[in-house]
């Protein structure tokens, strides 16, 4: 099975080309930005699963606010990928952000997708997608705020940018657990 990871690409670009379950949230979804250091994030990450021709690049673009670009090399046709990268929790201890991605192309308001990482460490990375069907559930009887469209495709959710729904969603049923994505860092 593919990573999670390297399929962010291709589900950004889907949920954007065609009708499907997708929550989406604001660029500014998160408590505040996290802080980047470039030693830490520059570089080529490979999945554990996969070879070294699935590797991706990151370029922090932006330290203080968080801002990094995912790049495929050996892709001719992928667009670079934007992330802000945004504390979930007041709690120093809590090593979860959110990742809010975007194609650099395709920047629209509440355009962007959700992703929950656990911040790079010791060339280590792990990313969780999540789950649409819970979102839309708990957006349905008010446990999150934010919209909830149905369609026949499933619902297209979009999340308010506010601390409540930041603390409920470090509740494990919004996160596809069993599926991490995990990314080790290229020796440099």
């Amino acid at each position: 099975m593919k990573t999670l990871f390297r399929g962010l690409a291709a589900a950004l670009l889907a949920c954007a080309l065609t009708a499907c379950p997708e929550t989406t949230v604001n660029e500014d979804f998160g408590l505040k930005p996290a802080v980047l250091k470039d030693a830490d994030w520059n570089g080529s990450w490979t999945p554990v699963d996969e070879g070294d021709d699935d590797a991706v690049q990151f370029a922090v673009t932006n330290a203080a606010q968080g801002l990094l670009v995912l790049t495929e090399p050996g892709k001719k046709d992928a667009k670079p990928i934007e992330f802000r990268i945004r504390r979930a929790s007041a709690e120093s201890k809590i090593k979860l952000c959110f990742a809010v991605a975007q194609e650099s192309d395709a920047k629209k308001p509440g355009g962007a997708s959700l992703f929950l990482m656990r911040t790079a460490e010791n060339g280590v990375l792990y990313t969780w997608g999540i789950n649409h069907d819970a979102v839309a559930a708990a957006l349905k009887s008010g446990q999150l705020k934010g919209t909830v469209k149905p369609d026949k495709d499933g619902a297209h959710s979009h999340l308010d940018s506010t601390p409540a729904n930041y603390e409920k969603l470090l509740e494990p049923q919004f996160w596809n657990w069993s599926e991490p994505t995990c990314l080790k860092r290229a020796k440099q």
